[in-house]
């Protein structure tokens, strides 16, 4: 498998930029993709794949200026892939980037940090 994922950004899309050397993972953009699910299985792949059989540390950021339910389903999802591989002895943790201003944006990544089982932080920009 690829060590490096990267996805181009689109207007209904996020760019995916994730290097397994480099330890970097980034999500940022807008994503309501029409099938959210199609759109982010191969990220799960890569995650799952990449990383079953080793003990990283490392940090995963996420900056989405938009999403809708289905993107927050599979987002939903990478955080309990990375759960998985911090229990197999990973050490990921999430950085939900957003803007200062964006009341809504900083109430998902608080919701999100209250559900979600991995370190997460929240960094206002």
């Amino acid at each position: 498998m690829d060590t490096k994922l990267y996805i181009s950004p689109t207007d209904v899309s996020p760019e995916i930029s994730c290097d397994a050397v480099e330890l970097t993972f980034m999500i940022k953009g807008r994503s309501m993709p029409e099938n959210s699910e199609k759109f982010y299985d191969p990220i799960h792949k890569w995650f799952r794949t990449q990383f079953a059989d080793t003990e990283v540390k490392a940090v995963v950021d996420i900056n989405l200026e938009y999403y809708n339910t289905g993107s927050f389903i599979r987002i939903m999802g990478l955080f309990n892939i990375l759960y998985d591989l911090n229990k197999a002895g990973n050490e990921f943790r999430v950085r939900w980037i957003c803007d200062a201003e964006d009341e809504d944006n900083i109430a998902d990544g608080q919701s999100f940090k209250e559900v979600v089982k991995i370190p997460f932080d929240i960094i206002e920009i």
